[in-house]
């Protein structure tokens, strides 16, 4: 009796467990504790995972984290189906634009914001410290410089061809560089202008601005 009753107990465990790995389909999954500086991008990139991945995963709707929120990681076979699937330039191409889109509102998100020389959080920013600040929550990490920007970011875009999240540069010429923007389509940029105005939205047909274009860089957001 005492052995019917063991193999009982066997056979509903192994049910149980059987049931986990048809439900979770990731027998391999791991947890993470979100720490400072954290971003889905960079934590995709890590795991080798996608953050679209991340987010189905874990219910996730926005892109932000808090610090100490438990993350799940799918196992690395499960990416390299999902990454294998999606490996196209089509989707490829269309997930950046859909990260980008995801930046675009988060930058937006900010406006109102107030000015502070030096700064590069939401308590303050100063031009290319908002540039820093947005671009590091989806993982790129840039120089908190305007000048340091248009000099390290290599992929160039001509006036005609900017898109949604395209840098914007401003000076006297291309060796004096003093302001940056994000480029959000439709002729305007976002931008922490000035003390009196903080982040605000500008139209490069301004003609403070039209007369101190620059130039422009594109960051590639990646796959992550």
């Amino acid at each position: 009796m005492w052995f019917n009753k063991l193999l009982k107990k066997h056979l509903v465990t192994t049910l149980v467990i059987g049931s986990f790995f048809m439900w979770t389909g990731s027998a391999l999954a791991a947890e993470i504790t979100v720490q400072k500086g954290d971003t889905l991008w960079a934590i995709a990139r890590k795991h080798q995972t996608t953050v679209q991945k991340l987010k189905e995963i874990n219910g996730l709707k926005s892109d932000l984290l808090q610090i100490g929120q438990i993350l799940q990681i799918p196992d690395r076979q499960t990416n390299t189906v999902n990454n294998s699937s999606a490996g196209s330039d089509e989707l490829a191409s269309r997930g950046n634009q859909t990260r980008m889109d995801s930046l675009i509102k988060f930058a937006t998100s900010l406006l109102g914001s107030k000015y502070r020389y030096g700064g590069e959080s939401p308590k303050g920013f100063d031009c290319s410290g908002f540039v820093r600040y947005v671009f590091k929550q989806f993982g790129i990490d840039l120089v908190h410089s305007s000048s340091g920007q248009f000099k390290s970011l290599s992929r160039k875009v001509d006036k005609s061809d900017l898109t949604s999240g395209d840098l914007v540069f401003f000076g006297s010429s291309a060796k004096k560089i003093n302001h940056v923007g994000i480029y959000i389509g439709d002729n305007k940029f976002i931008h922490a202008s000035t003390p009196k105005t903080g982040v605000i939205i500008s139209s490069l047909s301004e003609s403070y601005y039209s007369t101190r274009y620059q130039g422009a860089r594109r960051i590639n957001l990646g796959q992550e």
